[in-house]
């Protein structure tokens, strides 16, 4: 049985990796919107570095491999708190470089889980919030046009959210099934001073789906994978504004492309070792009007997360240390070249008898980005707190 569920696994993994295979931009169009950055939306995935599709057990695996959720036999509750602050140090030329700062405090996700009594196997259903994507970002800089025009500046603030609802289901001794089902809107506010104030206003509103596995390979090695099939936005709001002069809005649908994220986990006596690879096909992101009937790719490059993280069970005081690092290939064109998202991630859990856990992660992230001789470089630093009670 256990070679059989693993031959079916590892087929699995096989087509969505065939399926997921890169295709080629069509870079003749602009990139009309932001893709944002990709983030953790719980405590321990995020000191993992995110290595948590083979991992996923508890009310976070909503998000990151719904079948994972019914390895979970109690209801759970858990909150998750961020605390993020983002800066950036912009240069053009020889003039001189410019810093901004921008900071929030925020709800990252709320879930609920709930077992249902089986004969055989486990069932459990979830519904959750939280916010996979934000859209921070912080340019500024002087140039030569800075004498008439002021110092350039491009600050963009919002996330995208995430409202779903999912299960898991024992299918086999060593295989789980799940689903979730999932409704996306948020928002993105940008401003920019260019020879004049100007302001995006952008509204989302659109749905998902998302199939996955959970399969042992042995008692301590797992394996997972989760594809979003399907994720549509019916309708993106763009409003425009320049100061002095008005506004226009224009109302489009977004088509996201296939997505897909697969794991493996190695359990331990006292120890978990964790990988992930997520790939997003963003070259086949499309847009169009509302009324279109063919949409248009948009010109986004391929991204790619890889990621790696361990934890370490400290029996005497009943805690875990966990660190973690990720690699994340960005997706945007507006500057070339976009150097890789580096993010190095550490936290600790603490467990309260058996029924509450509180588990604290921090990260930072670095990147750059170059283009028509402006250099930007972006620290980010993020710090997480969840709270899970399970009863």
């Amino acid at each position: 049985m256990n070679r059989r569920i693993w031959l079916i696994g590892s087929l699995v993994l096989l087509s969505l990796a065939l399926a997921a295979f890169p295709a080629f931009a069509d870079d003749a169009n602009p990139t009309p919107f932001s893709l944002g950055r990709a983030q953790d939306i719980a405590a321990r995935p995020m000191a993992l570095g995110g290595s948590y599709t083979a991992v996923a057990s508890d009310a976070s695996a909503l998000y990151y491999n719904p079948a994972g959720l019914s390895a979970v036999k109690k209801h759970e509750l858990s909150l998750s708190l961020e605390r993020s602050v983002l800066s950036g140090v912009d240069k053009a030329g020889n003039f001189p470089s410019h810093s901004q700062r921008q900071e929030d405090l925020r709800i990252q996700s709320l879930a609920w889980l709930m077992p249902v009594p089986t004969v055989r196997g486990g069932l459990s259903f979830a519904f959750g919030y939280y916010r996979p994507r934000t859209f921070s970002d912080l340019i500024s800089y002087e140039d030569s046009l800075s004498a008439t025009r002021g110092t350039y500046a491009y600050n963009a603030e919002g996330t995208l959210e995430n409202y779903r609802v999912g299960m898991g289901l024992d299918i086999a001794p060593d295989l789980t099934f799940g689903l979730a089902a999932g409704y996306v809107t948020g928002g993105e506010q940008i401003h920019v001073s260019d020879s004049g104030q100007v302001g995006y206003l952008r509204n989302y509103d659109g749905f998902n789906l998302e199939p996955s596995l959970m399969f042992k390979v042995s008692p301590r090695l797992r394996m997972g994978c989760s594809v979003v099939l399907w994720e549509k936005f019916f309708s993106l709001e763009d409003i425009y504004e320049q100061k002095g002069v008005g506004n226009s809005e224009n109302d489009y649908q977004v088509s996201y492309p296939f997505q897909v994220k697969s794991g493996v986990a190695y359990q331990g006596d006292d120890f978990l070792l964790a990988g992930d690879f997520r790939y997003n096909g963003f070259s086949q992101f499309s847009y169009g009007s509302k009324s279109a009937s063919v949409l248009d790719k948009a010109g986004y490059k391929d991204e790619m997360i890889l990621s790696v993280g361990a934890e370490r069970f400290i029996r005497p005081a009943n805690l875990v240390l966990r660190a973690g690092y990720t690699l994340n290939s960005l997706p945007e064109t507006a500057f070339d070249p976009t150097y890789d998202l580096n993010r190095i991630s550490a936290g600790v859990g603490f467990l309260f008898s058996g029924a509450l856990a509180l588990d604290l992660a921090y990260s930072y992230s670095f990147w750059g980005m170059s283009g028509d001789g402006v250099n930007v470089d972006n620290r980010e630093h993020r710090a997480l707190m969840t709270f899970a009670y399970r009863y």
